[in-house]
Order: C-alpha cells, then structure tokens, then sequence
C-alpha cells in the first residue's frame, strides 16, 4: 500500500543561508534556559538542511559523492554547531547569548551559488528525534578523534555532525545511497576516506535515524567500506533504535546488523534523564506554566483515549506506530495536553496554527513550544462520536471550519500532485480490490478536471469524529488540527476540497448535503475537485489503517482492520456505480 511519502520544494540557497544568519544573530539576546537551547537547536538543523541540500546538488552534477571544499566547509560549520549545542546541553542549557563569531563567519562565506531543495528530516518532524541524543551515543561509544564519521543523505549528515563534536573527530562526510529503497547502494569517490582507510587504528562510524523496513542504507555504506578493505569490526553503526532492520531487510543487512558494533541513540526520556543535571520535559513545561509541582502522564500509543472514553469498548482505532508522542500534564485542577510539533521552524510554523485556530474559535489554548513539544490548554469535552450532532448542526460546524481553513492557512508548501495522487488510489486499490476494479479506477481518475491550478492549504486531514471535541455548552472543538498537512505521508497540503471530500466520507454526506456545505462556503469551490478526490481520500485512507493493523495485534489489530473496511466498502460501491 502506497501511505508514506515526502515533501520537498525549491528554495534559494543564498535566501537560506540569510535567514540561517538572522537566526544565529538573534541567539545575542536571548539569556540562558531552555527557548535559547531549542532556538540553538532551531539553527542547527536549518544548517544543516541547507548543507545536505549542497552536497545533494552536488551528487546531482556528478552523479558521485565527493568531499568537496563546500562540503567540507559545511560540515565543518555543523561540527561547529554541533558543539555549541553540546556545551548547551552538558550545562543543562546555562549558556546563554550569541555562538562563536568563527561560525558566522564560516556560514557567511557558505559557497550558496545554487537552487536546492529543501524538506524536514522526518526524525526531526515527526517522530521525537533529538540530535542530543547522538550526542550521548558518541560520549558513550569509547570512540575517540581518530574516527571517520560517514552521515547518510538528508537527517544524518546532521546527526554525523553530532557524533563527531562529541568524540572531537574532524567534520565528518556525507554520502546518498542510491538505487531501489530496499536495495540501496552507494557511489562515492573512495579517495575521499583513503587516509583514513589506509590508518589501520582508524575507526569508521555510519551515522543514521534508521534502520527502516530493510536497513538497505546502512548496510550499503558498510558494504562500500567493506569493498575497500575495511574490516567489519572497524566499523560502527550510530542508529536512533535498537530493533533492527525490519521485515524487507536481506539476510546481508541482517548480517551487518549483527556483526558490526552499535551506538543506539538514546530514547527522548535518556537524553534528558531525570538522574542528570540536564532539565526534563516535565521542568521545561513547568517552567512554560509556571506551576513548579506538574506532573506528566503518557497518552502516547493511543493512551489518549482512556481520558476521553469511559468504556474500552468503544474506543476508536490508533496507529500506534506513528503516533506522536504526547503527554497529560496536570497540577491541581488544571491541566494541559503536552505533544510533540516537531524542532525547529516545523514546530514553529504549527505553534503559530495553532494559536490561530484558538484566536478563531477552533481550538485549544496555545501556552508554549518547549523544545519540540507544543503545549496547549486540556479541552473537557465528549468527542463526537459520542456526543453526535444533529445533521445541520453538523453541517454548519463543518462549514465555518473548513471556510476559515480556505482562507486564513493557505501556502506554498508543497503535497502530492494530482497524478501522485491518482497513481496512489490505482495501486492502493489493486492491492486491496483486485485489478478489475483499479482499472475502473484508473479510467474514472482519467477523466479531465478543472484546468485552473487549486490554491492548497494546510488541510486539517483527519476529520473523524473522535477528532472533534463537544463541550457542555455545545461549542465544538477540533483536536489534532496542525499535524496532518505536515505528516510523513503522501497527502501534504491540499485544496480545501480534499477536506470537503474527506468531511464527505467521514459523515456520509449525501450530494444535498455537500451542495449546503459548498454554498454556505461562500467561496469558489470546485466540484470536479471534490469528486476527484473522494476516491483518493478513501484508498489512502484504506492503505493507512491497513498498513497499521499490520503491525499490531489483539484488539488494537481489529479495531484498525474494521476501520480499513469503513473504507475498502464505500470505493467498492463507488468503483461499481462507476461501471453501471
């Protein structure tokens, strides 16, 4: 099933560099603590994005990975950095003001003559990912400066960066596996490591967020050291978890995994311990609150819903897998919902949403960002499924959202294409469906549409009824509203009327219905759109919660495979009214 997906766009790299600086320059005047650290971090991995996207334009005019003097000099921009973030974290975050005046001087002279393009690191974005945390594998590695420090393509040239700040290794090389996902190889010029290849005391270190389904991008960087005669044994890998490749990994990768030292990066908790000196979660929320006696609970994994539903039995289904992490803090009677946005300018941008939609009536109370973790008001409340509203009322509800989202969070950020789009649902539906009725499908999707180019948005993407929250005094709230436009699938930002479509589903809105949503919109919605998307919204639907209960077991394993037929029934009886 065609579900994950990323999301890239062209960008200036001078334009980047610029705003790198203004972000370096604003650090002067901010004190010690926690928001210094995090914008530090902030800087950091907006660094190092620009410095990958160089050394992929690069790769792109070669066509082989070489450590030229730009990315020599970028990486050792982010060793830099990266250890300024070090002394930040091993102070628990007593530093305070500007960063080294070299290193403006360094990211001033960057060679930015180039277009590259840029996306998040889906580490970084989504899935709790700390840098510091490479931090803490390499102090504790036994690895020292005589190591050659490898990061693989976009989020581990960073994380490499980190390694080598902290075993006081030079600026470390970066190198992008190419070819089929579980088969990758690499192609870089083996000139670019002969010293350190022919040093038989020298180390290697592979620096990755991985390993993924087959851990086919760690295990090529080991095989390319392996055809240059280095021995296994010299070889260390620094993964960010310790379960290994997953189920399309090769006996080889498997071998690799096995035999070559590992580093795991600690887990979120480990990096900022509460046996350290460093500040935790819980203080850094505390701190945003002003309530020093806070308390955390986990609501990750689908914890979230034992505070929302007396019975078990009604639970809604949850991916646990890709769910983010999220906490309830309390002190006394007052509460907030503690979850993860993402570092950086990803965090950013839905703090800002977020407090927007509050501003509006939609949503919950921003309070802070801290470090990568948005903070907002608890909401008391029945989610809709199980406090449904009347039809109009629904309908109405609907309306005012979706209008607001059309005009006041409209972009440039990229999604898939109307073609990406198409070729998803054809191939979601011949996996689940048969090849008959993708072929119908695929001949519904052809038809042309509306010429003209939709304004996207960043679509809310999740309209179930569990999504919604319904007070005692009848307001309605939406949960959850910032994450999906920017999640690590294929969607990203949409034309309204992929909500319009996805509402359409979700309550079973009959033509009538739409035709009330659309008008009382007030806006220039176009219709083939709608129908466009319908059979999209249900076939990724259908792969997301099928790919989940894949994974899971028990009565979570059910709950997601009845929830994959909410969808896989509505695109069979569309597919058939398609051939009467």
């Amino acid at each position: 099933m065609i579900v994950y997906g990323d999301h890239k766009r062209t960008q200036d790299a001078q334009q980047l560099r610029e705003a790198a600086g203004e972000m370096a320059i604003r650090l002067d005047r901010m004190s010690h603590g926690i928001r210094r650290h995090a914008a530090l971090v902030g800087l950091f991995i907006s660094v190092s994005e620009l410095v990958q996207a160089l050394a992929d334009v690069d790769f792109g005019t070669g066509g082989i990975d070489i450590f030229s003097p730009r990315q020599q000099q970028g990486a050792r921009l982010l060793v830099g950095l990266a250890a300024e973030v070090a002394k930040s974290w091993r102070s628990g975050f007593n530093v305070g003001g500007g960063i080294d005046p070299g290193l403006l001087k360094l990211l001033a002279g960057l060679d930015c003559q180039a277009e590259v393009l840029t996306g998040s690191a889906e580490g970084y974005a989504h899935y709790a990912l700390y840098p510091e945390s490479y931090l803490d594998a390499a102090q504790k590695s036994g690895l020292d400066a005589n190591t050659c420090v490898i990061g693989v393509r976009s989020i581990g040239l960073g994380l490499a960066a980190m390694v080598a700040a902290s075993i006081g290794a030079p600026a470390p090389f970066s190198v992008r596996p190419i070819g089929h996902p579980f088969h990758r190889h690499i192609n870089a010029d083996p000139r670019s490591i002969t010293a350190w290849k022919n040093n038989p005391s020298a180390r290697f270190a592979v620096v990755d967020e991985g390993p993924g389904l087959s851990g086919s991008s760690m295990h090529a960087v080991v095989v390319w050291l392996r055809e240059l005669d280095v021995d296994t044994d010299r070889i260390h890998l620094f993964p960010s978890h310790s379960g290994g490749p997953g189920s399309e990994a090769s006996p080889e990768a498997r071998e690799t995994w096995s035999r070559c030292p590992k580093h795991v990066a600690t887990a979120f908790e480990s990096t900022f311990s509460e046996s350290s000196k460093i500040p935790t979660l819980r203080d850094w929320v505390a701190e945003a609150v002003g309530r020093p006696e806070l308390n955390l609970t986990e609501l990750s994994g689908g914890e979230w819903r034992a505070a929302h539903y007396a019975d078990e039995g009604r639970w809604p289904p949850s991916p646990r897998g890709t769910e983010r992490r999220k906490f309830l803090a309390s002190a006394g009677r007052d509460r907030w919902l503690v979850k993860f946005a993402g570092l950086g300018e990803t965090g950013l941008r839905k703090k800002r949403a977020a407090a927007m939609l509050h501003e509006a009536g939609f949503g919950s109370q921003v309070v802070a960002l801290c470090h990568g973790f948005l903070v907002e008001r608890w909401i008391d409340g029945s989610t809709m499924d199980q406090a449904p509203l009347p039809r109009e009322k629904l309908i109405a509800e609907l309306t005012n959202y979706l209008t607001w989202r059309a005009l006041n969070l409209r972009t440039c950020e990229p999604g898939a294409s109307l073609l990406a789009l198409a070729e998803m649902a054809v191939s979601n539906a011949s996996e689940a469906l048969g090849e008959k009725r993708a072929a119908t499908l695929r001949g519904w999707l052809s038809k042309p549409t509306s010429a003209h180019v939709l304004q996207r948005v960043e679509i809310d993407g999740k309209l179930q009824p569990w999504e919604f929250l319904v007070r005692a005094d009848g307001t309605v709230l939406k949960t959850d509203a910032v994450d999906h436009c920017r999640a690590h699938d294929l969607i990203g930002c949409q034309p309204i009327e992929w909500d319009i479509a996805g509402a359409r589903v979700e309550y079973g809105l009959s033509d009538s219905d739409v035709r009330t949503l659309v008008e009382g919109m007030e806006l220039a919605i176009d219709r083939d759109h709608i129908g466009f998307f319908e059979p999209c919204y249900l076939a990724f639907q259908l792969g997301l919660w099928s790919t989940a209960a894949q994974s899971e077991n028990g009565g979570e394993k059910t709950r997601l495979a009845e929830m994959a037929d909410r969808y896989r029934m509505p695109l069979i009886r569309f597919l058939d009214e398609c051939r009467i």
